[in-house]
């Protein structure tokens, strides 16, 4: 069986970017050879090989809180430069597979002169670009942001030859905006057991106090980890804590990452007078979330009702069901694609005493937290990462024409069929 040779390109920082480091770290599992070209941070190198990943970072950070048209010009900047970098890598030794992670969908064309040269393209679709976007403008220049980020998601689906895209909800959207659906493949962004081992899954720490008689002095742990933008809606599970703990003063909400809302986050949380009861971290290495999740005795997701957050399956979902923690999360049409009513507390994103109530009623019942515990893990086991991951290797296979990995199998098929 010979190795297929991908290209990745990300406007992101790797091996931070978890879907990323997951999707190309499952082509190397695979016999695969897998370069990605990304963004750079000071304290990294120019270029290493990571986990049998070869990676080659370009001199621009990220940014936070820039405006729209920063961004686009760092977006387009980006291409440019990765477009350079790729072209000169395929020209010395060819890759067969070029995969472009979104945002922006018009990174694809950073690919323009491999795929001229017969390399195929995948468009990989982690955020609707357009629903992105009126997430984060409104009146007149949102409309018209809308509509040229549909432009844009229309012509850079057209130029790749494949799309890959995380979830239902947003298939069902890419269909309606005339994407092909023999061109659709739906990669969910399971938990990666090599990061998540499920050797390490355990009782949450505050059942185990429950159990040895120390419940009173022991914190109940409500944790969140991600982007911390208004659409993620932490300010709602601040303002909920602060309502919950009038009832159960226990409660501790922890929170790890970083984002344009993280100073007015801290400062709702100094207003409500509930400071020493949310903590912040700062975002950590994959291998070492495992740790932040076993401390914790809940998960929460509450993110806002817009048409981006209504269509994201958070990973942080998976992760919790994957490691045994019940959840709380906004009622949205993404989650109700992946979980059922019995496997997680749903609560309205409009109402901040949805979520302080959930959060009560979960310190109260353990028996309700086991029964969504089970519920939860058995929703995710057909969807688990080595289904998800065998299926993008037989995608790198055929769209490179080259022979099936040992072990493929059209369970695989099964795994990722629409419930």
């Amino acid at each position: 069986m010979s190795a297929v040779r991908v290209g990745a390109v990300t406007f992101d920082w790797y091996p931070f970017d978890p879907l990323v480091r997951r999707i190309s770290e499952a082509a190397v599992d695979g016999g695969d050879e897998v370069d990605v070209i990304c963004l750079r941070q000071e304290s990294e190198q120019k270029s290493e090989v990571y986990n049998g990943v070869r990676i080659f970072r370009l001199p621009m950070n990220r940014g936070f809180g820039q405006s729209l048209t920063l961004t686009l010009l760092s977006w387009a900047w980006f291409m440019l430069i990765a477009g350079w970098v790729l072209t000169l890598r395929h020209l010395r030794r060819r890759y067969d597979v070029i995969h472009v992670h979104n945002i922006p969908d018009f990174l694809v064309f950073s690919a323009l002169i491999p795929r001229l040269l017969g390399a195929k393209v995948i468009l990989h679709i982690q955020d609707t670009a357009p629903e992105l976007m009126i997430a984060k403008a409104s009146g007149r220049k949102g409309a018209l942001i809308f509509r040229l980020a549909c432009w844009q998601e229309r012509i850079s689906c057209a130029f790749a030859h494949s799309v890959v895209t995380v979830g239902w909800p947003f298939e069902e959207l890419l269909l309606q905006r005339g994407v092909p659906q023999e061109k659709i493949t739906i990669i969910l962004n399971s938990a990666d057991p090599k990061l998540f081992p499920e050797e390490r899954r355990c009782t949450p720490p505050y059942t185990v106090a429950e159990r040895t008689g120390q419940a009173e002095t022991t914190p109940f742990i409500i944790m969140y980890h991600g982007t911390l933008a208004e659409r993620n809606g932490m300010d709602i599970a601040i303002r909920a804590l602060a309502q919950a703990r009038q009832t159960v003063p226990q409660l501790r909400l922890d929170i790890k990452g970083r984002g344009e809302h993280l100073a007015y986050l801290k400062q709702l949380a100094q207003e409500l007078g509930v400071q020493e009861h949310v903590v912040f971290t700062d975002p950590c290495a994959m291998e070492e979330l495992v740790d932040f999740l076993l401390q914790g005795d809940v998960g929460i997701i509450p993110y806002r009702c817009n048409g981006f957050s209504e269509l994201v399956l958070p990973t942080k979902a998976y992760e919790y069901a994957w490691m045994q923690r019940p959840m709380l999360a906004s009622d949205t049409k993404a989650i109700r694609s992946m979980f059922g009513s019995e496997s997680l507390i749903l609560c309205d994103p409009e109402r901040v005493e949805s979520f302080a109530q959930a959060m009560i009623d979960l310190y109260q019942q353990p028996e309700l937290r086991e029964r969504l515990v089970t519920n939860a893990l058995e929703d995710y086991t057909p969807y688990r990462w080595d289904a998800m991951a065998q299926r993008y290797r037989q995608l790198l296979r055929t769209l490179s024409g080259k022979s099936s990995p040992k072990g493929a199998t059209k369970e695989v098929e099964v795994a990722i069929s629409h419930h």
